[in-house]
């Protein structure tokens, strides 16, 4: 009984670790459009300038560097070191690799997942 007793006790702690625990890197594209984004949030939009202005459309205010030149361009972002950096693409794939670029270079940075694929214009 013991035994049992410590092997839920175990199973009981790993599920509500899995599941409980909350990424701070990550955040759904409807999280950051209804409950972070505002006047003062830094916005990064990795992808292509033609995407950027496509029919996805992008995010006012949104800084523009495509993924293929953030590791060339992170200068650029040095006065936004101390805030927290929203990374936005298409889907949530790109701006991943871009929070992962900043936050290797001592940023603060958060994946938007879901992307632009996810943006409410209606809002």
């Amino acid at each position: 009984m013991k035994k049992i007793k410590s092997i839920l006790f175990f199973l009981v702690l790993t599920f509500s670790m899995i599941f409980c625990s909350k990424n701070s890197d990550v955040v759904s594209m409807y999280e950051f459009q209804n409950n972070i984004l505002n006047e003062k949030s830094i916005v990064l939009d990795v992808r292509t300038e033609e995407e950027y202005f496509g029919p996805l459309g992008h995010i006012d205010g949104a800084i523009l560097i495509p993924i293929d030149e953030l590791g060339n361009r992170l200068n650029e972002l040095e006065i936004y070191k101390e805030e927290t950096i929203y990374v936005v693409c298409r889907s949530g794939n790109r701006s991943n690799f871009g929070k992962n670029i900043l936050n290797e270079n001592n940023f603060k940075a958060v994946n938007v997942d879901g992307g632009m694929l996810e943006w409410k214009t209606d809002l």
